[in-house]
């Protein structure tokens, strides 16, 4: 069977139609006692079974192969039957067909059409014209080339058509799936990734965690969130969440990860990059500089000045093997730095 480079299973069964077909006109052209084009025909029905069931052969190999075999099939029978037949119109569909394919790399393709233009306009005017025995007028031979030539220009602006419509899909359809993706990736008022999300990078984490250099995980919460909550109302806690979810976007290196974990709770996990390599100190230095940022921030609501705050727990990756218990392990030194005056981050080397 072939083998499968594009996922595109219809070529095989368009490849067993030829097939199919080419062997049905064999028999038929024997029981009209045409053995000798009869014999070439189911020829080119044996390569073509080859050509499909051979097991080193690709899928694109195959097409291309079986697109050559029917084009000359087709050709021979309109130079041995005649015109009047119509087996020379396979030719327009094998043109579409041939400049359509999926395949990356399509030159083979393009030529083989090309080539199939020429064959139907040497068939026109070399059978259905006898140009060798007809004195045609400059208005036959040029209305006869506006029609071939108008004929392949349509199918060759058509195909133009097609793929622009198709890349015009696919750009729509990206746009929509990223849609879809921050719908379920993403928390709707901070921007960060959500609780779904953050599960996930955490198992792929888990798996390759003894691959992994160095990591820190960072587990935070608001300080005071319920009060403001209680005193103020619940806008001016979005309010809050967005401003804390802001600087976080805005401190944060590119490859770092932040989330909001539930509430007002965020996780923070600080990655080891290859440019900036991390330690304690560096780690350490970077939540601090974000701790300050918060503590120095404020939100006015309502014409209420509402100071915000922060409390850390940090943990590095050193000695673990499961993210979920750096987390727990994070957000038990939180608890600690909530209990021993807030807006702190509590790291074991500080």
């Amino acid at each position: 069977m072939i083998k499968t480079t594009i996922n595109r299973p219809m070529y095989f069964y368009l490849m067993i139609f030829c097939l199919f077909m080419n062997s049905l006109l064999g028999f038929a052209l024997l029981y009209i006692d045409n053995d000798n084009l009869a014999y070439f025909v189911l020829t080119a029905s044996i390569i073509l079974y080859i050509n499909i069931f051979h097991p080193n052969n690709t899928q694109k190999n195959a097409f291309f192969i079986c697109m050559v075999i029917t084009t000359t099939v087709c050709s021979v029978i309109t130079i041995v039957l005649g015109w009047e037949y119509g087996f020379q119109n396979w030719l327009i569909t094998f043109c579409f067909v041939s400049i359509t394919v999926p395949f990356p790399d399509r030159k083979s393709f393009y030529i083989l059409a090309l080539i199939e233009c020429i064959i139907y306009f040497i068939l026109y005017f070399w059978i259905k014209l006898d140009l060798a025995n007809k004195n045609l007028t400059f208005l036959n031979i040029f209305f006869a080339l506006t029609n071939i030539i108008g004929l392949f220009g349509f199918i060759i602006f058509a195909e133009r058509i097609l793929k622009w419509s198709f890349t015009m899909e696919k750009a729509f359809l990206k746009d929509e799936i990223e849609k879809m993706k921050n719908m379920v990736y993403i928390d709707k008022l901070t921007g960060l990734y959500n609780r779904h999300k953050i599960d996930i990078i955490i198992a792929n984490i888990n798996i390759n965690i003894e691959k992994i250099k160095q990591f820190y995980v960072v587990f935070s919460d608001i300080d005071n969130f319920k009060k403001i909550n209680d005193q103020y109302g619940h806008d001016a806690g979005d309010k809050v969440l967005t401003t804390v979810s802001n600087i976080l976007k805005r401190e944060l290196r590119q490859d770092d990860i932040a989330a909001r974990f539930g509430g007002e709770e965020f996780l923070i996990i600080l990655n080891d990059m290859t440019k900036d390599k991390l330690n304690d100190e560096k780690a350490y230095n970077i939540i601090e500089k974000i701790r300050r940022k918060i503590e120095s921030s404020y939100i006015v609501y309502q014409g209420n000045k509402i100071k915000v705050s922060m409390t850390f727990g940090m943990v590095s990756s050193g000695g673990y093997k499961d993210v979920r218990k750096m987390i727990k392990e994070a957000d038990e030194k939180m608890y600690i730095g909530k209990r021993s005056g807030k807006n702190k981050v509590v790291f074991d080397s500080y």
